[in-house]
């Protein structure tokens, strides 16, 4: 017999309860299984797929990196975590008188900005730098540009882009001729100091090692003369091109730049009347135009040497090289079109209105006993000298008066002087117990405010008269040696000196 529908409701009405339930609890075990409803747990992370990866900052010098998002303030907090595939971006600040450098890691190049794609763990370091962005002269001393900052070039001399490779069958002839070995020297030091950047960074392991183990701040980079001009007449670019890329090398390192306008044979530039050219001319001033373009001429940190070692007793067969003729220096003896230290010096100011220009002087060591600044000379101008014939006599107190002659005399009455080349091999013998030497590096030069540049950083082994060897390089690593003592023998310690003087330097201008 049936049964009589519980709480007076009909049969038909309770089954349709039923089905409904039965629908209800599928679909709920439905959301569940997807992740979804108010009650469901979510399935666990597997070891495989972490949440966050680390960020890691370093820095070298002195500034700051800070992220976006804001996580990261380094020098203080300088590492965090961040969601995997997220973007970082890392902002470099260097403190008052540093500049940033370069990123390596996870970023590169010298942009001061720097976007991290989190796909991994990351880390990156960031570097910054003490030297001079700009030079210039202010009341006759040569300064950090845009301050009264004291700036005293402390560096090197480099051969590596002398030597015209491209151009050594056509112009080599026409010069003083070179030895195969020099001419294997000049093309080893090309390869080193063309080199390609190091990962992370936008300038090459010679600038490095001239940077971190030396702290040089300037470099003093040789351009042929020979072959500017030649590619000026011919309507070419390569030589020019590989010029401002290496200029450019330095300066991603944080060196301030001597570009310095050779004739000399090494560079391949013709001789005029049989003997090498020994004063700027129609040839310089062409072999300017062609090099001095806009990211030249609107850098302060490059500065523009007018021409090497001129002598006009060579060049105008007037005055001797003991007493120089200074009216010949400034405007030629007549004989080439636009002749003189001064005449083009006064057209390189007419491409490069803001860059220092540097004159070198002549007679003994390239120095300025008798000279008068000539009316026209170009303002935010200084003046080099070669001393390489720096021992007198054998005696420190003979030595010092000819110092005092030649520049110091000039220099202290108000005129910026640099020695843009200097070695001790043509004089160690001259002085056995290194006082002579001791004293110009050690005192003279620092209380003069005169700064060095010796030669040369790309030096050959089987040479003399270096300081320091940087050529070979494996893997793009600078292989350099400090030639002390020479390879006679002769006890000199001009290239320890140096080094000691670069990084005392550099502490005391680090000092607040």
């Amino acid at each position: 017999m049936a049964r009589p529908a519980a709480s007076g409701q009909p049969r038909g009405f309770r089954a349709l309860r039923g089905m409904l339930c039965l629908v209800m609890m599928a679909s709920a075990a439905l959301i569940s299984a997807c992740g979804g409803g108010g009650t469901a747990s979510p399935a666990a992370p597997t070891a495989s797929s972490p949440q966050t990866f680390s960020l890691v900052v370093s820095t070298h010098g002195s500034g700051t990196v800070t992220s976006t998002p804001g996580a990261i303030a380094c020098g203080s907090s300088c590492d965090s975590a961040f969601s995997p595939g997220s973007l970082v971006t890392l902002q470099a600040t260097p403190a008052t008188g540093s500049s940033f450098t370069g990123w390596s890691g996870a970023c590169s190049g010298s942009a001061a900005s720097c976007t991290v794609t989190m796909s991994q763990a990351q880390s990156v370091s960031a570097t910054f730098s003490t030297q001079a962005g700009g030079v210039a002269v202010v009341s006759g001393r040569l300064v950090v540009a845009g301050t009264n900052t004291p700036f005293i070039p402390e560096g090197f001399n480099t051969n590596g882009i002398l030597y015209p490779e491209s151009y050594a069958s056509t112009l080599c002839p026409l010069a003083t001729p070179l030895s195969a070995q020099v001419v294997q020297y000049l093309e080893d030091t090309q390869a080193a100091l063309t080199a390609p950047p190091l990962p992370g960074l936008a300038y090459n392991a010679s600038f490095q090692a001239m940077v971190q183990d030396w702290h040089a701040n300037t470099v003093r980079i040789h351009v042929s003369q020979g072959a500017l001009q030649y590619e000026y007449a011919q309507g070419l670019s390569s030589y020019t091109d590989l010029a401002r890329s290496v200029i450019a090398q330095a300066r991603a390192a944080g060196l301030i730049v001597i570009v310095d306008m050779q004739a000399e044979k090494y560079g391949c530039t013709p001789d005029e009347n049989g003997v090498m050219q020994k004063l700027p001319d129609l040839n310089t001033e062409q072999a300017w135009k062609q090099i001095l373009d806009p990211a030249l001429t609107n850098d302060r940190g490059i500065i523009l040497e007018v021409f090497n070692e001129p002598d006009a007793s060579v060049a105008c067969n007037l005055g001797t090289y003991t007493q120089p003729d200074w009216s010949a220096w400034e405007t030629g003896c007549g004989n080439e079109p636009d002749q003189g230290m001064l005449t083009v010096g006064q057209y390189v100011r007419s491409l490069a209105p803001d860059n220092v220009l540097f004159f070198n002087g002549q007679g003994v060591d390239f120095g300025f006993d008798g000279f008068t600044v000539p009316a026209g000379m170009p303002s935010n101008s200084a003046y080099t000298v070669h001393p390489f014939s720096y021992v007198a006599n054998g005696s420190e107190s003979a030595s010092i008066s000819s110092w005092d002659t030649w520049f110091g005399n000039f220099e202290q009455s108000g005129h910026a002087v640099v020695a843009t080349a200097w070695s001790e091999d043509a004089q160690c013998p001259n002085d056995p117990g290194q006082s002579i030497t001791d004293e110009f590096i050690q005192s003279y030069l620092p209380q003069h405010s005169i700064g060095m540049i010796g030669y040369a950083w790309d030096g050959p082994y089987w040479g003399s008269g270096y300081l320091v060897n940087s050529y070979a390089y494996t893997g793009n690593t600078a292989d350099y040696q400090v030639i002390d003592p020479d390879a006679s023998g002769c006890a000199q310690n001009g290239g320890t000196q140096l080094q000691q003087l670069f990084q005392d330097q550099a502490a005391a201008s680090a000092t607040p």
